[in-house]
């Protein structure tokens, strides 16, 4: 008969001792704070961010409160999604992509000549020094983690981004425990001596729809499958065109990831056998991200307990220095519009903020630097169903990638590597990855504007 050890252990007083609901957690750390920040994606703590709002709502907070909100399930955004809310917090935003940008429509049709929620721009890797350097250290840093385990540590998961690091540096942690969030490894753990409050709350977990690839992500991903050795290590940006390169990769052979999201098309490899990280000489034998958005719990549970698996924030995932050390790194990313020197706009429409800058550029630069890497920048070559090209004469948008860090450009009409082309040659040469019915167009352009003859 097995001897059933009932022991209480000191980490176990200590969580119960911490243990309180979220709005008992808000009302007692929270008052007299001046910034405080929330964890990323599938670390934002759902009902602590309802808490939050609610004692916002309520009037608990007597002067406005800098709150860093990363990009949100659309149910934390809706708890924010008041105007009541909106004019007692100051609220900053990293990231402009789903559910976000209703909260500046909102404040834009309802308060009038405030202060609306804003955008910071900057790098993924840039976003701990330079959102720490403004603000000082957060007074209250709130996210959701794993169950503690038997040594008394919870995971931070799915989110290592800038949430490791403002954890680390916070004044206060409130977490929130969701028995749905997988236990991952390398930085992202906490200790229940560390922690200030505890939450429990289930929740289902932020997940990203996968959506059905294009025909031209097809024909996008066949130009680039050929550049891509067995044994690359691989970044893989959000799109259409990821996911599609995701599936030609599964007929590679010992391919490594070092990404900045971890997505389903980079599970499917993980599980189908063609990733076992031997080939890497960074973390070898290791995944590595800093964020995870995937399509369904099934897919999470490849994570959850998986010592593969290392979680690091961003500004050690996406610094190009680190990210170059590693052999035959392949980076794909998607753009929306280039123009004929080669700059790439990639978050925005028409000036219009429509997602973040995030780790395009730390990736272009530190698979460029790598030893056998590339980079890719690839897109449809138009947008509308065919009415506008992505390859414009001159951008008229906001500059993400600088021409002087673009290498492979890649359309459904061919892959061109940038690198080393004179302002001619970029020209003459992005105007042959554009759609046909737009290139005497360009051309015409690129002839009024000196790039040639």
């Amino acid at each position: 008969m097995n001897n059933v050890n009932t022991e209480v252990t000191r980490d176990q007083e200590l969580y119960q001792e911490k243990l309180m609901s979220a709005d008992e957690a808000v009302r007692k750390f929270l008052p007299d704070a001046h910034f405080v920040t929330f964890g990323c994606y599938a670390g934002t703590p759902v009902s602590v961010s309802k808490a939050y709002a609610e004692a916002a709502k309520d009037g608990l907070f007597t002067h406005p409160i800098e709150t860093y909100l990363f990009r949100s399930s659309a149910e934390v955004v809706s708890y924010f999604n008041d105007p009541e809310v909106l004019k007692t917090i100051h609220l900053q935003l990293p990231f402009m992509g789903g559910e976000i940008g209703t909260l500046l429509k909102t404040a834009r049709n309802h308060l009038g000549k405030v202060q609306y929620p804003e955008y910071i721009p900057g790098h993924f890797s840039h976003m701990e020094s330079g959102f720490l350097t403004q603000e000082g250290d957060p007074d209250v840093h709130m996210l959701q983690v794993s169950p503690m385990d038997e040594h008394g540590y919870f995971s931070f998961g799915l989110d290592g981004s800038f949430s490791i690091p403002a954890a680390r540096r916070a004044k206060r942690l409130i977490v929130e425990v969701n028995e749905k969030m997988p236990r991952t490894f390398g930085d992202g753990i906490l200790h229940v001596s560390e922690v200030d409050a505890i939450v429990e709350h289930t929740s289902d977990l932020l997940v990203l729809p996968n959506k059905p690839a294009k025909e031209t992500d097809h024909a996008i991903a066949e130009h680039i499958i050929n550049y891509i050795p067995d044994g690359a290590c691989i970044q893989l940006g959000i799109g259409g065109v990821p996911d599609a390169v995701g599936k030609f990769l599964l007929n590679k052979n010992d391919l490594g990831i070092h990404t900045e999201l971890l997505c389903s098309s980079q599970i499917d490899l993980i599980r189908n056998g063609n990733v076992t990280n031997k080939m890497k000489n960074l973390h070898r034998f290791h995944t590595v991200f800093n964020v995870s958005m995937l399509p369904s719990q099934e897919y999470y549970d490849v994570l959850d307990n998986n010592p593969s698996m290392l979680c690091y924030p961003a500004s050690y995932v996406n610094d190009a220095s680190v990210i170059e050390k590693i052999d035959n790194m392949v980076s794909i990313n998607s753009f929306v519009e280039i123009d004929l020197f080669g700059q790439v706009a990639s978050e925005s429409v028409a000036w219009k903020q429509i997602t973040g800058t995030g780790g395009q550029v730390d990736f272009v630069r530190g698979a460029s630097n790598s030893r056998g890497g590339k980079s890719f920048l690839a897109a449809a070559s138009t947008a509308k169903g065919g009415q506008l090209s992505k390859i414009v004469p001159r951008l008229n948008n906001i500059v993400t990638t600088a021409r002087t860090d673009v290498q492979h450009v890649v359309t459904e009409f061919g892959c061109a590597n940038l690198a080393g082309m004179s302002n001619s040659q970029r020209a003459k040469t992005l105007i042959s990855l554009a759609h046909p019915s737009f290139r005497d167009d360009l051309t015409e352009q690129a002839k009024a504007m000196g790039l040639i003859k």
